[in-house]
């Protein structure tokens, strides 16, 4: 059975989170970006200073100016097939290295040329959404205003913003900031204070790999959430697995008490893929006699 006992020790520590106060919540000048959500996530990003963004820069400078460098070998040969088209395709080709390298790179492949691949950076709406085609051409088209007396109106731009912006990522609505790579922390599931469902409760249905997974993944970092907002998320799964399962228990348990349900349904099937395996292993791999003993 699963008790509220044994789903406050499935999430303890949740309840002991504070709830963000307004300091937290205010942008402060800096280096972080924060940016709450509908849901009231605070979600904090790390802006990219002129230092970084100019190395991308150079890298990225780097690799156009190797691609004008094949084109103008290029170019002279179609000119003698093509008479009298050879300037016009030079032209052509760099408006397309200038204007074209960064909108198709920020557009089309998640807010990163080559050089901010590089240095681990990434453009993206000053929401904290991903930038899309438009923004990065609107971007870009204002790059030659930002790059006046050698990108000096575009440090001057980054230096008097809170968000370290040039002209183009005002007009765009967009920032630039550094990836972080992250690890969540996690709690361990304490499976063996937890009931498995009773099969005479639950139908022929069998939750996938994936949805296991998730579960696995949401119980272990429960404790980041609030308690409200943890029950919250578990009940819109708890009560999706019970209809799937045509789970003809106590309703309650699912009600109120989603996350131990869901711990519940982890143990039932994770369990009985494991018994499953090894009856199988069992199967192909039989035991050998014990010493002394003779087959006929």
């Amino acid at each position: 059975m699963i008790s509220s006992t044994t789903f406050d020790e499935i999430n303890t520590g949740s309840a002991a989170i504070p709830q963000w106060d307004d300091s937290a919540r205010r942008e402060v000048l800096g280096l972080e970006m924060q940016i709450e959500t509908p849901e009231n996530v605070v979600l904090t990003y790390q802006l990219a200073g002129p230092a970084q963004r100019y190395i991308a820069y150079m890298i990225d400078l780097a690799i156009r100016l190797a691609i004008m460098f094949g084109v103008m070998m290029v170019v002279p040969m179609m000119g003698i097939v093509l008479p009298g088209t050879a300037m016009g395709l030079l032209l052509v080709m760099m408006f397309l290295n200038t204007w074209g390298y960064y909108t198709i790179s920020e557009g089309f492949f998640k807010g990163q040329s080559i050089g901010k691949h590089f240095c681990g950076l990434r453009v993206i709406r000053d929401g904290g959404y991903p930038i899309t085609f438009w923004p990065a051409l609107l971007r870009n088209l204002v790059r030659s205003a930002d790059a006046i007396v050698f990108y000096g109106i575009g440090i001057t731009s980054m230096l008097l913003t809170r968000r370290f912006q040039r002209l183009g990522d005002l007009v765009a609505g967009t920032v630039v900031i550094q990836e972080r790579s992250l690890t969540l922390p996690r709690k361990p599931v304490i499976l063996n204070k937890i009931q498995p469902l009773n099969k005479n409760e639950i139908g022929s249905y069998l939750p996938r790999d994936e949805v296991l997974s998730l579960i696995d993944e949401f119980i272990g970092r429960r404790h980041v959430l609030t308690y409200e907002r943890g029950h919250a998320l578990a009940g819109i799964l708890a009560r999706n697995l019970a209809e799937r399962l045509n789970y003809s228990g106590d309703p309650k348990k699912v009600a109120q008490y989603p996350m131990a349900f869901l711990a519940a349904v982890y143990k039932t099937f994770s369990f009985a893929q494991e018994e499953e395996e090894q009856e199988l292993v069992s199967a192909y791999h039989p035991r050998k006699p014990s010493a002394g003993v003779k087959l006929e």
